[in-house]
């Protein structure tokens, strides 16, 4: 079990080390590549997440971070990203029908999730947007399996490292707020479980360089917080936990870079 001591140390680095981690860069369809475009998508599957946390931190009445602002900017802008991506991916798979209409599912899951996420927050509310979250990510991957070949699922591959420590963080903080949740210690075991799997997929593929195979190892000692959290014993604070799933966004994103410059 942690010590205190190493549980105040943990909270006073992530306050002083790191930055907001819920933006995404600005995405012009017009201009991008097939690779920046399915990356952006796999980003949305992770922005689902964060908007989901801060609207239980919102719930929590928490104002570290601003997560009611956050709310604010983050909906249109994954509103609008949705839409630009949709449009994309379809305008290429007319002939691949399934796919085509997994996006019109996905739209269907994000038009009622967003004004969820517009109402003031409930524990209903937060696990209603916990179930049309997990449904929307297989529809986006699903909308684009047609043209996802070898290097585009590496990039997919980081984007489920990204989401287990969001999970996690996620199960622990409707816990704190009282929500039922009668499956967390299996739920969080599986999530656990493939973390270590997918990490262990992405260090063995031959592409990787220095710089990479780095970037995951500081993947893998981050994600130790997530599971010394899970096995401890004390109450970790809503703030402390926000904040840690940020930082492995922004890991993961630098890890999607990486693989991503190998694929142009």
């Amino acid at each position: 079990m942690p010590s205190i001591l190493l549980f105040i140390s943990v909270w006073i680095f992530t306050l002083e080390g790191t930055a907001h981690a819920l933006e995404i860069e600005p995405f012009d369809p017009q201009k991008a590549s097939l690779e920046d475009v399915f990356n952006t998508n796999c980003l949305q599957m992770t922005q689902s997440q964060q908007m989901l946390k801060a609207y239980i931190m919102k719930g929590l009445n928490s104002t570290f971070d601003d997560p009611e602002g956050r709310l604010e900017q983050a909906i249109p802008a994954y509103d609008r990203r949705f839409t630009q991506i949709r449009d994309y991916f379809q305008s290429r798979l007319s002939k691949h029908p399934e796919a085509y209409k997994a996006f019109d599912n996905a739209q269907a899951i994000w038009d009622e999730s967003r004004e969820i996420l517009r109402r003031p927050p409930t524990r209903e509310g937060a696990l209603q947007l916990k179930s049309n979250f997990s449904k929307i990510i297989p529809f986006l991957l699903a909308g684009t399996k047609p043209v996802a070949d070898d290097g585009l699922e590496l990039l997919s591959l980081t984007g489920k490292l990204c989401r287990g420590p969001m999970k996690i963080s996620i199960d622990y903080l409707l816990k704190i707020w009282g929500a039922p949740l009668p499956d967390y210690e299996a739920d969080v075991r599986q999530i656990i479980k493939a973390f270590h799997q997918n990490l262990s997929t992405l260090e063995a593929d031959p592409r990787n360089d220095e710089k990479s195979r780095a970037l995951l190892e500081k993947a893998r000692r981050g994600f130790r917080f997530f599971e010394m959290m899970y096995n401890a014993k004390q109450r970790f604070i809503p703030s402390l936990l926000s904040r840690k799933a940020d930082d492995n966004f922004k890991i993961i994103r630098e890890i999607k870079a990486a693989y991503k410059a190998k694929l142009r």
